[in-house]
């Protein structure tokens, strides 16, 4: 299994990579890299190289404060759920907003009057239809929509430049409906991991679909892992759960959603047996980058200092 120094370094590069190498328009798309004079001299915007030659460039002038800054919220350009990173103005790196729900829809702000995204049906609705080819198609369509608002400009909560969508979107969400008093139950699929697990595979599939080019429209996270949804002192609780409850209820899903590649998950405000999700060895690295060994974990919304 990864050390944790792996692990951090994977972490930086997945930021990175989104900001050199998912696709530009025409004209330049939110948080599209390698555009400032400063960048574009540089062997990390060197598009002749490869990828890792690119990131490895790019890794060699950032010293640990400025690798930490590219996977942190920064506090002075918004709040810890809006996730801006600091970028490097000296090199020409842009900040990265790396959080938009997509969930039932891409959370974006209307582009137009009468121009908006599309919101799905309930996840609780998509998931009693027990059909796949709906799921995908959720999924694509999602994909082709946060792509397109990208590349127009389009931001999260206004019609201004100040949160612009990027793309790295966080759903679906598969945690399970085990209790009717949960708080998140209007966003999930069911009680049921098969079912999840199904919907979620079908949905991510959908949401990586390539491009002409070979690139994934998108990058998608899966959500919140694991063992979440009850939000009265989330951040601040932890569950007694079972070898057998882990891999009866809380593991199977994301287990068969991960055949189809998410690119990471959101890790939940919550711990397991006395240990955090998101400092959980057992689950982050024994169980999670067993079926993805580069699986890109993110935490919810200032989890880190739970």
């Amino acid at each position: 299994h990864p050390s944790s120094a792996m692990v951090h370094r994977l972490n930086v590069r997945h930021t990175l990579w989104a900001v050199l190498v998912l696709p530009a328009a025409d004209a330049a798309p939110n948080w599209h890299g390698c555009l400032d004079p400063k960048a574009s001299s540089l062997p990390y915007c060197d598009t002749s190289l490869g990828t890792e030659a690119r990131l490895d460039d790019l890794m060699g002038r950032l010293n640990l404060a400025e690798k930490l800054q590219q996977i942190t919220p920064d506090p002075t350009l918004a709040g810890t759920c809006t996730t801006l990173t600091t970028g490097k103005k000296d090199i020409g790196l842009p900040p990265w907003l790396w959080l938009v729900e997509t969930n039932t829809g891409v959370d974006a702000a209307c582009w137009a009057e009468g121009h908006c995204v599309t919101n799905f049906v309930g996840p609780a609705g998509m998931g009693a239809s027990f059909n796949r080819t709906s799921w995908r198609l959720k999924g694509t369509v999602l994909a082709n929509e946060m792509r397109a608002l990208t590349n127009i400009g389009a931001s999260r909560f206004a019609r201004d430049d100040k949160n612009p969508v990027c793309l790295t979107g966080y759903g679906p969400n598969i945690n399970i409906a085990r209790d009717p008093r949960f708080g998140r139950n209007s966003e999930l699929p069911g009680e049921d991991p098969f079912l999840s697990g199904t919907y979620a595979y079908e949905m991510v599939s959908g949401m990586q679909e390539r491009d002409a080019k070979g690139y994934p429209k998108m990058a998608a996270y899966l959500k919140h892992f694991t063992a979440y949804s009850t939000e009265t002192h989330r951040g601040h609780d932890t569950y007694n759960i079972s070898t057998y409850d882990f891999f009866d209820t809380y593991l199977p899903q994301y287990e068969l959603a991960f055949k189809a590649q998410p690119t990471g998950v959101m890790c939940s405000y919550n711990a397991e047996n006395g240990h955090p999700s998101c400092a959980n060895d057992w689950l982050l690295n024994k169980q999670l980058r067993s079926w993805k060994p580069d699986a890109h974990v993110t935490t919810d919304c200032g989890a880190v200092g739970n």
